[in-house]
């Protein structure tokens, strides 16, 4: 099983592009050459970049490096905006700049996290991510012209204000460090697909360890380390992702939707649910079931970016 090569859809002409993707699913391992910036705009979100798990809040901000391997668990009631864009956008200054190092190297050696920014250089790149996101879905006159503007502002802003990563010093990675990176990934995507195929039944560590051809202790410490959780406390929340959308979309009995989800028993769902979440499965339905579909858009927007048609992708960044 191989880490696809994602291709974004995006004219050659102008190779940018921007989404507003829900974190209910999960988005395999990929890989492609376009810088990716993801803002979470509501909620939280858990992703791993190559071996390192990471956790955002709603208003920080990652930078994806292009060639990083990435992947997005799934994270419920979350939003994020991700804009991808190619160097080539870049290509009529970079020779004027009279620097030393290519654009290549600039977003390689940034600091990636916002968290480890000035706060004033974070609230202004925020507000550079939704005037390019605003104008991409409003697409006004000279709309490209802007968007492009915006990007010019947001490398300065990298240059000038921005720390250089004290992690990613080499740009550059061995074939070595490559190939493991893309086992380890290539790992977890096989897992991820076997949870999807099997969360209705009853999993076991073992039976997951087994499968991938590990021990348990090797299983366990593979998983905790690329994910930040364990396998069990991962497997109920992807029931709890599950049972959250059926809640939201049908109006089951609370066996049914614990059937469907995967749990053993109401019981242990009702359990899982209220622990979660704070009340019980038959309240989160009766609060939200039977809103229509455009009030439930319009509530799960982002505040900053309300009055905004959202714009979906396949793969979610």
């Amino acid at each position: 099983m191989n880490i696809y090569l994602e291709i974004p859809d995006v004219d050659k002409h102008f190779p940018f592009r921007s989404l507003l993707c829900g974190g209910d699913t999960l988005c395999y391992p990929h890989w492609h050459k376009e810088i990716e910036i993801i803002y979470v705009t509501k909620g939280s979100l858990n992703l791993g970049i190559n071996d390192t798990p990471i956790h955002m809040e709603q208003g920080e901000i990652q930078f994806i490096n292009g060639g990083d391997v990435h992947y997005f668990l799934a994270s419920p009631e979350s939003e994020r905006v991700v804009i991808q864009f190619d160097l080539n956008l870049f290509q009529e200054v970079a020779a004027l700049s009279g620097n030393d190092y290519s654009l290549r190297e600039v977003f390689t050696l940034m600091e990636h996290s916002s968290s480890k920014w000035p706060e004033a250089t974070a609230e202004k790149i925020k507000g550079l991510i939704e005037s390019i996101y605003e104008e991409d879905v409003q697409r006004r006159e000279g709309y490209a012209y802007l968007i492009k503007a915006r990007l010019f502002e947001l490398l300065t802003v990298i240059l000038r204000e921005v720390p250089k990563s004290t992690v990613n010093k080499q740009p550059k990675f061995s074939e070595d460090t490559l190939n493991q990176s893309r086992e380890t990934l290539e790992r977890l995507e096989r897992i991820f697909i076997y949870v999807e195929q099997h969360y209705q039944e009853a999993i076991t560590l073992n039976e997951v360890a087994n499968y991938m051809g590990f021990s348990p202790y090797y299983f366990t410490k593979l998983f905790k380390k690329n994910t930040g959780m364990t396998f069990i406390a991962f497997l109920n929340e992807y029931r709890l992702n599950k049972a959250k959308w059926i809640l939201m979309n049908d109006d089951l009995p609370m066996s049914a939707v614990a059937e469907e989800a995967g749990f053993g028993s109401v019981k242990t769902f009702h359990h899982f649910f209220k622990e979660a979440t704070g009340i019980s499965p038959l309240k989160y339905h009766k609060t939200i079931f039977g809103n229509n579909t455009a009030r439930m858009q319009e509530e799960r927007r982002p505040r900053a970016l309300y009055d905004r048609d959202i714009k979906t992708g396949t793969s979610g960044g």
